[in-house]
């Protein structure tokens, strides 16, 4: 493959930001939930229809800012074209000083363990808060494990399995099949986000079917406008 721009550094920029931005979005959603149960009327006041677009545009400048540090302190994202792993290599460490890779392991380990901490939060007001039947309680506690499950767990899988992958020494197929470990594991971290939202978020899933309804409306009436005719 090479280390060019187009095949090597160019799909690396592009991967750190899918992934930083996939990583910001879950935390934003987190706190989003999180607000609404146990501050609703903080979280009415900050997610507004404006207030919302801020913070994601902030979440965003987050994003390129972090990209754009690490750079600038030497940490540079490099993929082991070998044993198939992303890794930063931080060429300008000192050992026993604090560098900014140290500041990225603990962000990496605080988000998710926060998210986390805020499902558990949301879990014990749920639990204690609901009078409406046994069988509605159960529902929303499994809705929101799920979620935890789905969205938490697996960033904190993906995070642990990109500081420990590279000192694991493992070679041959052991290799191979840990590739694919971690490949699926991605992969389904940058699924799970909107197909948890689209599952438990009924403003979504109405939002869509007017989508798509309108859509199909608008088809039909250009396909059928009146005055056109067959000859």
């Amino acid at each position: 493959m090479g280390d060019s721009i187009a095949l090597y550094y160019g799909p690396l920029f592009f991967e750190g930001i899918a992934f930083n931005g996939l990583f910001l979005l879950s935390f934003f959603m987190s706190v989003n939930r999180f607000l609404l149960f146990i501050l609703p009327q903080l979280h009415n006041r900050l997610f507004t229809y404006w207030g919302t677009r801020i913070m994601s545009l902030i979440v965003w400048i987050i994003v390129f800012l972090f990209i754009g540090l690490s750079n600038y302190f030497g940490c540079r994202k490099q993929f082991a074209k070998d044993d198939f792993y992303f890794w930063y290599n931080c060429s300008n460490r000192v050992p026993g000083e604090f560098h900014y890779n140290d500041f990225m392991h603990i962000a990496s380990n605080i988000v998710p363990i926060s998210m986390i901490v805020m499902y558990v939060i949301i879990y014990v007001k749920i639990r204690h808060a609901t009078h409406d039947g046994e069988m509605a309680r159960v529902k929303q506690e499994i809705k929101f494990f799920v979620q935890t499950v789905l969205i938490s767990i697996l960033i904190v899988v993906e995070m642990l399995a990109f500081i420990t992958v590279p000192f694991l020494g493992i070679t041959g197929y052991g290799q191979f099949y840990l590739n694919i470990l971690t490949n699926l594991i991605i992969i389904s971290n940058n699924l799970v986000t909107p197909i948890v939202l689209f599952t438990f978020n009924s403003d979504v899933r109405e939002h869509l079917r007017s989508i798509i309804s309108h859509r199909q409306t608008t088809v039909v009436q250009a396909v059928s406008r009146p005055g056109q005719g067959h000859s």
